[in-house]
């Protein structure tokens, strides 16, 4: 016995290709939304301007240039769990304005300049690289 093969009409195949652009559609707005979501752009940013501070502003301004490396870790290690100040996110921008300024924007666009902050927790060998940060968030996402 001979099978039946069917055809599709030219409807149905129009029907079919509608469907599957729909689907990859649907598909790729989901991964954008997920690679673009202004919560990882702002974060990410906020990470980028905060490590700039640290490493170009604030690290720079202490003079350790007088300190033996002892003096170093036994200053340094004063702030090891209890972190540096908080650094507001209006401070960050506003350090080196020029460079940060097209950022602001986004930033203010989503976040409190004020309650947002960042702290820096310096780790051993105290260099300027060596720190850990924590972010407090006052944002709207």
């Amino acid at each position: 016995m001979a099978t039946k093969r069917h055809r599709l009409t030219t409807p149905q195949i129009v029907v079919l290709i509608v469907i599957i652009a729909s689907m990859f559609i649907v598909i790729a707005m989901s991964i954008f939304a997920l690679l673009f979501k202004p919560e990882n752009t702002v974060k990410a940013k906020i990470s980028e301007l905060s490590s700039d501070y640290y490493e170009n502003y604030l690290y720079q301004n202490f003079d350790f240039n007088n300190f033996s490396s002892e003096e170093l870790a036994n200053f340094m290690q004063k702030y090891e769990n209890k972190g540096l100040t908080a650094i507001t996110l209006r401070q960050i921008l506003l350090h080196d304005y020029q460079k940060n300024a097209e950022f602001a924007p986004l930033l203010k666009k989503y976040c409190d300049e004020d309650s947002t902050y960042v702290k820096f927790y310096p780790e051993p060998p105290y260099s300027k690289t060596s720190y850990r940060t924590e972010y407090t968030y006052s944002c709207d996402f």
